[in-house]
């Protein structure tokens, strides 16, 4: 986890060779690697990463920002799906962000962001509020929404 202008920190591990540690009781990972933060509060908000390590070398996803509003807390988590291999200049890619949620479909605010090399702040990318924009396909269950949202790789 990182919170804005700190260094990153890590707050729960899962290895093959033994059981899941966590630096709070709080936090727990389940046997497909989710983790879960029970009770949040407004230190728990910040940009969470998953890494697997091979030997010395530790790879991540991408991030997913976690923001802790209001007095009560609706549960809502997000998983992210990551994208398999290297995508080169010119190739479309689509990326996918699950949330299930107790706030309707209609209510939540979902939105894309990219952090640039050399950027110091995330800028956002797509919100799907007020669009019309076909780039962000959206499938809906009762408490679960599937957001795919399919973007051109420019050669910079």
């Amino acid at each position: 986890m990182q919170r804005t202008g700190q260094e990153p920190q890590e707050v729960a591990a899962k290895l093959t060779t033994r059981e899941a540690t966590a630096q709070s009781k709080r936090h727990k990972i389940s046997q497909i690697f989710n983790l879960t933060i029970e009770q949040t509060t407004k230190a728990d908000e910040g940009m969470y990463f998953c890494g697997k390590g091979d030997g010395n070398t530790i790879t991540f996803t991408y991030g997913v920002f976690l923001t802790v509003t209001g007095q009560h807390q609706l549960h809502t988590s997000v998983l992210q799906t990551p994208v398999q291999g290297s995508i080169s200049p010119g190739e479309s890619v689509t990326l996918q962000c699950t949330v299930h949620s107790e706030i309707r479909a209609a209510d939540r605010r979902v939105l894309w962001f990219r952090a640039a090399a050399g950027q110091s702040f995330p800028e956002i990318i797509y919100t799907h509020q007020n669009s019309s924009s076909r780039q962000c396909e959206i499938s809906s269950s009762t408490n679960s929404s599937l957001y795919e949202f399919s973007k051109k790789i420019l050669d910079h």
